[in-house]
């Protein structure tokens, strides 16, 4: 293997880990004035915990403590504790969860849902994350050479349990994160993942800002380096596995934030040197082996989101982002105003209709499928595209919040489950208590249809035998089911204005939403079960009837392609003599017949034309006589 591929490999395995991408949109570039955020999860090489959980709001007594656990590679179930709820309680013989520290507790925690990291709290504060790749590294105090408490996924928890805007929760996380140490992802050694060492997150609110955070180990693989920018109102901003935060005028307290040690921890280290030039974050503390993998890897969906919604910018696909070239701006203003539907088609994305269309390349294969598995490359240089959405994204969500109505109304969770691609954003209140229990019971190992995310995984999986095919019969399905729930949530709002009673007002839109949810649910699998029916073998079967069955077979260019137009290759048939002669013959009695049919046809059918020719002619002089 060359040393190029070992690096590639090596990229790719760190910036894959955890790839998610983030779309945070502010308030005046969306239709209705509600702040955005998108992410993927595209977590899918563990298996993880698949349950959607509600953590709700508790009282604590005084002197009470938070206990702090590491999440990573956790599997099922992530967190087994006494203190999150009943979701996160033990059963049967689940062991408790580890505690790796405590901090003290405060009077009143928030609820919130939850999943590998918290998503939205009941007073509409929501968090989405992406893996970075980082300078620093830090290992959690479990380990014997670890120093540090807090990874990303406790700090987003802990910032929804404690805080209702996105400034308290940038300095909350901040505060834990240099006070008790923050980890990345790590290895399963003592040697440095510097791939996915640090995290990006977008954060909301309904006070109608918009921020992203950057966050990193600090000096001696403890504390930490954390900054944040907020996005301008009219703009979006995009997170794809790398750091976009880049010059910070910390001056300006109303669009930046930051860690005291932001500028003189990259001195220190020789990472900036403010004879060159002002401070970088990106340049400063972003990691990236040489070469495209890297850029690529993140610049694309960058490029990519922001030429569909900024088209009028032209930006330039194939330059990468790079942490010591700018090359795509922080964020950008939208040529249009942006929709929670909006969002959640980028989200579904794999370039269709652009150079990088993962629906036509050869790798796509003879039927369109945009699938492209990781592991080995088996010492082959290369890569694929990256794209939106993949086959191991996990869950995806849009979350939006809305100050001018009440938390549980302008709260709204757009969950969706397996790859966005082949699934439906479904509406959830960030205030509601429960969920369908079908959201509760999946689990990676095991294939149950009472599973709502095994719905969607079945179908995605089952496309992927005819993607060209079956896509265009679940994408109608898909469009409108999205329909009816954008239609159900703008309904609520409108019947629910008047209902003055909270608590009977969240009992109402839970009912609907989980009613709406289920149902979704039930028909993606009636979906499953039709494309089971209808596509198996290499056939399209439509009925019981006579040619209510065919098989559509392979694309021309993809048969041109293969050994098929070659076929049989040369000394692959070698016949004996009797039978290339009993083949001559064969051929000769067949064009003596084709030969003795055509005669017979031309034949016949100039029979034919005389005979009308004559009857015409006899018909015309018949004609004229009477004339």
């Amino acid at each position: 293997m060359t040393m190029w591929a070992i690096l590639t490999l090596a990229v790719l395995a760190a910036t894959g880990a955890d790839g998610c991408t983030v779309i945070a949109v502010g308030k005046k570039a969306t239709a209705d004035g509600s702040v955005m955020l998108t992410h993927t999860n595209d977590a899918g090489l563990n298996p993880a915990d698949l349950r959607m959980v509600r953590v709700p709001a508790m009282n604590h007594s005084d002197g009470a403590v938070r206990h702090v656990f590491n999440f990573q590679r956790n599997g099922y179930p992530r967190l087994v504790t006494m203190q999150r709820g009943p979701l996160y309680e033990p059963v049967d013989d689940q062991p408790l969860s580890e505690i790796i520290g405590q901090i003290p507790q405060v009077p009143y925690t928030h609820g919130y849902f939850d999943h590998d990291y918290g998503m939205i709290n009941d007073v509409q504060l929501s968090i989405a994350e992406s893996t970075c790749a980082a300078k620093t590294v830090g290992w959690p105090k479990s380990l014997h050479y670890g120093h540090n408490l807090f990874g990303i996924e406790e700090l987003s928890k802990v910032a929804l349990e404690r805080c209702d805007s996105a400034r308290c929760a940038i300095k909350l996380m901040g505060d834990l994160a240099e006070t008790h140490g923050f980890f990345g992802e790590y290895g399963k050694n003592q040697r440095a993942n510097y791939g996915s060492s640090s995290e990006a997150l977008g954060i909301s609110d309904k006070y109608g800002e918009s921020w992203i955070f950057h966050i990193l180990t600090g000096p001696n693989n403890s504390s930490a380096v954390w900054a944040a920018q907020r996005v301008p109102d009219e703009d979006m901003a995009v997170v794809a596995n790398s750091f976009v935060i880049r010059t910070l005028n910390l001056d300006d307290s109303d669009h930046f934030m930051a860690s005291a040690n932001v500028e003189s921890f990259a001195r220190d280290m020789g990472w900036w040197d403010p004879a060159t030039g002002p401070f970088d974050f990106s340049a400063a503390y972003s990691w990236a082996k040489p070469g495209p993998t890297k850029p690529l890897y993140g610049g694309r969906r960058i490029w990519r989101i922001y030429d569909v919604f900024a088209p009028s910018k032209h930006f330039d696909a194939t330059l990468g982002q790079h942490p010591q070239v700018k090359t795509y701006p922080f964020s950008v203003t939208p040529d249009e105003k942006v929709t929670p539907k909006r969002l959640m088609d980028i989200m579904r994305d794999h370039y269709e209709g652009t150079p990088y269309d993962m629906t036509k390349d050869a790798a796509s294969g003879p039927f369109g499928s945009p699938v492209r598995f990781g592991g080995s490359n088996k010492g082959v240089d290369g890569g694929w595209e990256r794209s939106i959405s993949m086959h191991r994204t996990t869950h995806s969500f849009v979350l939006q919040a809305r100050g001018h109505l009440p938390d549980d109304v302008g709260g709204v969770a757009w969950y969706s489950l397996g790859a966005p691609h082949g699934s439906v954003y479904a509406p959830f209140s960030c205030a509601q208590h429960s969920v369908p229990s079908s959201y509760l019971v999946s689990r990676r190992h095991q294939f149950d249809t009472a599973g709502a995310w095994w719905a969607f995984q079945f179908v995605n999986n089952w496309s992927n035998l005819r993607y060209d095919l079956m896509h265009k019969h679940i994408q109608p399905v898909l469009d409108q089911i999205q329909d009816e729930a954008i239609a159900l949530e703008a309904a609520t709002v409108v019947e629910v204005a008047n209902m003055t009673d909270t608590r009977a007002r969240v009992d109402f839109i839970e009912r609907r939403n989980n009613e709406f949810a289920q149902k979704m649910v039930d028909r993606w699998w009636s979906l499953a079960f039709t494309l089971v029916g209808k596509f198996n073998d290499g056939y399209v079967i439509d009925g019981d009837r006579s040619g209510d069955m065919h098989v559509p077979g392979y694309p021309a260019w993809w048969l041109q392609s293969t050994n098929y137009a070659a076929w049989p290759a040369k000394d692959a048939y070698n016949p004996p003599q009797e039978a290339l002669q009993s083949n001559a013959m064969a051929t000769s009695l067949t064009f003596t017949i084709v030969s003795a049919f055509s005669y017979f046809t031309i034949f016949a059918v100039g029979l034919m034309v005389g005979v009308l020719y004559l009857k015409h002619r006899t018909r015309s002089r018949e004609y004229h006589r009477l004339v």
